[in-house]
């Protein structure tokens, strides 16, 4: 009997982590010349829907085992207008998985039936030293002068201060080294310390975010890349403004320079969903 159980209780960690480390079809693939969703116009998240402003975008994660200590068992979410207070963030309608729990993909979108809905949300990173980190990265495997098709990248989330390379319990944004999207890196992975490049300047201030989870760039400083989303119902607000809500698709948008006008679907770009 005990052997059973034994094996039963196996079966069910196997289920639960394959479930973790699964990734929606489309989640972390690259857009390619060619693909039927080049082209689509893109649109950024507006400061002006709602308060607070779906522009106030944020990792948080679910402390599922209550430790106040972002680890291997939680579970990472991309947030879009989310209040940037202590005790008052929640797993909402439309936040991103950016890693699976149970039979909740990577990549999938929080729906109000969901069982996670109403889960009590802690930002990344929840200490010091590490906050100015949380970020988008890339590992430069060609050594070109920067960001191509083949570099994979990752989303940074807790790593010591002065690392700048792949760490433990960081997110793969796209598959890499034989792991799909969505999972988290551990110590023992072929990909583990390899050096990273800054898709996105980290703030002059850390200190100023450290408590937001927010890994997005500083006033005054221009980013290579930036979140994005395909307005597939088209609804805005009445001042005219795109709203993200269901149905609706972001993408990492891959938009080098300092004009962010009109973008559109291009390759490079990364699928979120």
């Amino acid at each position: 009997m005990n052997n059973r159980i034994s094996i039963c209780i196996l079966l069910c960690l196997a289920i639960l982590a394959s479930g973790q480390a699964a990734a929606q079809q489309t989640y972390g693939t690259k857009v390619r010349s060619g693909d039927s969703d080049v082209g689509l116009p893109l649109s950024t998240f507006s400061a002006f829907v709602g308060l607070p402003a779906q522009s106030n975008t944020y990792v948080s994660y679910w402390d599922i085992n209550a430790n106040n200590v972002y680890d291997d068992q939680d579970v990472a979410y991309l947030q879009f207008g989310s209040a940037a207070v202590v005790g008052s963030r929640f797993v909402q309608a439309n936040d991103i998985r950016l890693t699976g729990w149970g039979s909740y993909l990577a990549g999938s979108y929080v729906k109000p039936a969901d069982t996670d809905m109403g889960q009590p949300l802690i930002v990344a990173p929840p200490n010091l030293p590490s906050a100015g980190f949380v970020n988008f990265y890339y590992l430069n495997v060609a050594g070109s002068a920067g960001y191509d098709l083949g570099d994979p990248v990752y989303l940074k989330v807790l790593s010591p201060a002065l690392s700048v390379g792949v760490g433990t319990n960081d997110i793969r944004i796209t598959a890499n080294a034989g792991f799909p999207a969505g999972s988290k890196v551990s110590l023992s992975d072929s990909d583990a310390g390899k050096q990273l490049t800054l898709f996105k300047t980290i703030p002059v201030f850390p200190a100023a975010t450290q408590n937001n989870g927010g890994p997005f760039p500083a006033p005054g400083r221009t980013p290579i890349a930036q979140l994005a989303f395909y307005n597939a119902n088209g609804n805005t607000n009445p001042a005219g403004f795109p709203i993200y809500d269901d149905g609706d698709v972001v993408y990492f948008d891959i938009e080098p320079g300092t004009a962010f006008i009109n973008p559109i679907v291009s390759p490079n770009d990364i699928r979120l969903y």
